[in-house]
């Protein structure tokens, strides 16, 4: 149904806007001119619809939207939902604001999260199921007279329309990219319109990317036209109607957004995505390996689109057969034997599987050939097995280390569906059972790395100058950060170096220092002194300094709480192990928290496979 372009009347609204409360903490002008010399991300408004919960406290202040419906609609209303709190429904009809970001000079983007959930269409005579809609815009930055807007739809479709130019991309009669599917369920969206482009990331993932030339398009139009339009529109401003939808948890950020904003805020509070179904279960069958073939599961573990995860146990088997070992699935969103239950494989650690999508896969593996000597070293094995999504392709790598120290690796690669459905994965026991490592079991996303080489390939970088990229670990999130060391040589000290930070650039007020860490057991910051340290493997330090030239480095930042624990192993070349553990605590464990890496007369090679924020599934 097309809707003619027209100003709204008020006479629809069910409020009108009086005034902007402090509640929704718009902020302030910024400071003078030349005060801001990089890009500094800055959130100016958050709504997530709540009333004030303390007498003390200011919620949400209704009278700064207007609500309206469309012909023949219902107008949007504030109303609770059981996952979310209070939300924004609209039925069929739509809200405006007032656009905070006109007290904020912008510099490389502007940037919205939120929360959003499509109802489902059916045709009402039929009951059929309908495609989704993908043109009626999720929200839009308008002019007063409505005749310059931006919009962005649930296909990604961003359309630009102004005195000084077009632009669109993703159009939905192009393609479809299916990135809100499924409907009924509610999906985080974090977007970022940026001077070179704008991307998309749903639930975690990177959807879209559009990278524009200037040449093409100067896409710092949108982004000032962005910032400096008077209203900004829920559900309106396409040129079809939108069709019913919940939103919550709106923030509006000036500037680009990391990791941290890209990333689903909690993977385990309320409104997050399920991950784990049912409650854990951490042995799986029986401890005799008694269980029978079908009779034995792990809980459902369940992916998004380009989701990727890592399940590290111990595994135990009868060693009857080579198959009694274990076995992984993966299956659409379903229960088994569901109606909607279908597999796409089942692989074993044996390199045999079947399934929907398994004969037109492909197999790898190393260390296999002696199938006596393999039954023997599964008993006791430590696997891990990783799964990652990259649209429809789905990789599983599984490296089983046998107690005398063989390796068996395999790999299966194949395609599932389009990509754009969420799947479910789970483990089977046939005559054996499996532990858990909790702490080892994750979900995984991937930072973005804009530097892979961290200093001069000399390693003649001077302290404090040469750093990695700011990585952001919001709270419930802990950061593996995987890279080769490289050092002249010259001092136990030229080696890494991490700093946890709080949240804020360096030099900047709010900036100060947890910790920094070196590899050679010492450190300093606000955190130090309170903190424990210790270590395995140091002991002669001119055999450490040339087992740190290309020695393969893990860093493990996890937080709890105030507490953080950062480990950090490094592998030498030779075999050789340096281990060190550092714990303190860092703040209240409230904050959003940064680390970096700094070299001195040394240079990092980031491996980008290895590096990325992660929660373990069982909590």
């Amino acid at each position: 149904m097309k809707k003619t372009k027209k100003w709204p009347s008020l006479i629809m609204a069910a409020f009108t806007v009086l005034s902007f409360g402090a509640c929704e903490d718009w902020g302030q002008m910024d400071p003078p001119a030349g005060s801001d010399v990089f890009p500094k991300l800055e959130q100016v408004s958050k709504i997530d619809f709540e009333p004030a919960k303390k007498e003390d406290e200011k919620g949400f202040d209704p009278t700064t939207f207007n609500y309206y419906a469309y012909d023949g609609g219902e107008v949007a209303v504030v109303e609770s939902d059981n996952d979310h709190g209070q939300v924004l429904h609209l039925p069929n009809g739509y809200a405006r604001t007032f656009n905070p970001l006109n007290s904020y000079k912008v510099q490389n983007g502007v940037s919205i999260t939120f929360w959003v959930k499509q109802a489902l269409l059916t045709d009402p005579e039929t009951e059929e199921t309908l495609d989704p809609d993908l043109t009626g815009a999720l929200i839009s930055f308008q002019s007063s007279d409505g005749a310059q807007r931006m919009f962005i739809t649930a296909n990604g479709w961003l359309k630009y329309e102004a005195v000084d130019g077009e632009y669109e991309a993703t159009n939905p009669e192009s393609v479809k990219t299916g990135m809100l599917n499924p409907t009924d369920e509610w999906h985080y969206v974090a977007i970022s319109v940026r001077n070179d482009g704008y991307s998309i990331f749903v639930d975690g993932n990177q959807r879209l990317n559009e990278k524009v030339q200037q040449s093409d398009f100067d896409f710092s139009k949108i982004v000032q036209f962005m910032a400096s339009v008077p209203y900004i529109y829920i559900g309106y401003g396409s040129d079809t109607e939108t069709q019913e939808m919940w939103i919550d948890d709106i923030t509006i950020y000036r500037n680009q957004i990391t990791a941290t904003q890209q990333a689903m805020p909690s993977l385990g509070g309320e409104g997050a995505f399920e991950y784990l179904v049912g409650d854990p279960i951490i042995t799986v069958g029986a401890e005799d390996n008694s269980a029978a073939w079908w009779t034995a599961f792990s809980n459902y573990f369940r992916m998004p689109a380009d989701g990727n995860m890592k399940f590290k146990f111990t595994n135990h088997t009868s060693g009857a057969n080579n198959w009694n070992n274990w076995c992984f699935c993966l299956c659409t969103d379903a229960e088994r034997n569901g109606s909607d239950y279908a597999e796409y494989f089942v692989i074993r650690s044996d390199l045999y599987g079947w399934g929907d999508s398994y004969g037109s896969g492909t197999w790898t593996s190393e260390g296999y050939g002696d199938w006596d000597a393999y039954r023997a070293d599964m008993k006791g094995a430590e696997v891990t097995v990783t799964v990652q999504r990259n649209g429809a392709t789905v990789t599983v790598e599984a490296v089983a280390k046998g107690i005398n120290g063989n390796v068996y690796k395999e790999a299966f690669t194949t395609t599932c569906g389009d990509g754009t459905q969420v799947v479910r994965a789970f483990f089977i026991m046939d005559g054996s059972h499996i532990v858990f490592d909790t702490e080892e079991t994750t979900a995984l996303t991937t930072v973005p790395l804009t530097k892979t080489t961290i200093g001069a390939e000399d390693c003649s970088a001077a302290w404090w100058t040469e750093f990695s990229d700011y990585f952001q670990i919001p709270v419930g999130q802990n950061l593996r950060l995987e890279f080769e060391n490289h050092t002249s040589g010259a001092g136990n000290w030229n080696n890494w170096n991490i700093c946890l930070c709080t949240d804020a650039e360096r030099g900047e007020s709010d900036y100060a220092e947890y910790f920094v860490l070196r590899s050679d057991l010492y450190g300093w910051g606000d955190s130090y002194a309170s903190g424990t340290l210790t270590s395995e493997g140091y002991g002669d330090w001119d055999v450490f300094r040339t087992d740190m030239e290309g020695a393969t480095v893990v860093i493990d930042i996890q937080r709890n709480s105030a507490t953080v624990t950062t480990t950090a192993i490094a592998t030498a070349k030779n075999g050789n192990v340096y281990k060190e553990a550092f714990v303190t605590d860092c703040g209240d464990g409230s904050q959003t928290v940064r680390a970096f890496l700094i070299v001195d007369g040394a240079h990092l090679k980031m491996d980008k496979s290895n590096c990325y924020l992660y929660t373990p599934l069982f909590k």
